[in-house]
């Protein structure tokens, strides 16, 4: 997701985030004007979560009696506390692009650090789907991996590829304005089509 030129959440999906999925997932969601303007207000708070974030929360865990990144019972609650919205992140078992509605959620907090998954979209051997909400453009696109069939300077990954690899990152294939999304079957033709 991108607002004011920033990427503020780049979420890695535990499965292929395919459109039938959570591609139909996100349409529903920005489908409701609500949802979208609710989550716009908040993304001023949201950021990605940085080194200096990883070690504060490692001092934290330390204070804790965490050593090795498992939590007990007691531990849990702590970090609960103290970082409600990385615990339901990291331990809430997100799927199918839940992750707008936890940002929701705790949209009431001053500061939302979000997983930084961004590089993910680089590996299109792995990364089969991806989708970029971009509030600067207006636009959900929708990109493909499986991608060894070149990627240009005006894509929005080109900065990802390394240069050594057969698989280029993830492609763009579709893109739709957040005001007038497609309907369903629409928007999986597109998808499937390209």
């Amino acid at each position: 997701m991108v607002h004011n030129q920033e990427v503020k959440v780049a979420c890695y999906g535990q499965y292929d985030g395919y459109p039938e999925v959570v591609g139909l997932k996100l349409l529903w969601f920005f489908s409701k004007p609500e949802n979208s303007e609710n989550l716009k207000e908040i993304l001023p708070k949201v950021r990605l979560w940085n080194e200096k974030d990883q070690k504060l929360q490692n001092e934290f865990l330390e204070s804790i009696g965490c050593t090795n990144g498992i939590l007990n019972e007691k531990q849990k609650d702590e970090f609960k506390k103290r970082y409600p919205f990385r615990y339901r992140e990291r331990y809430g078992k997100l799927i199918e692009g839940q992750m707008l509605e936890v940002l929701l959620e705790f949209g009431h907090l001053d500061d939302l650090a979000t997983t930084d998954a961004y590089d993910f979209a680089s590996d299109s051997l792995f990364c089969e789907w991806a989708y970029v909400i971009d509030y600067d453009k207006n636009s959900f696109e929708v990109y493909k991996g499986l991608n060894t069939s070149g990627i240009s300077e005006e894509d929005r990954f080109f900065p990802l590829y390394d240069g050594e690899n057969d698989y280029y990152p993830v492609k763009i294939i579709a893109s739709f304005p957040l005001n007038q999304l497609p309907d369903e079957n629409e928007f999986l033709l597109e998808c499937s089509t390209r």
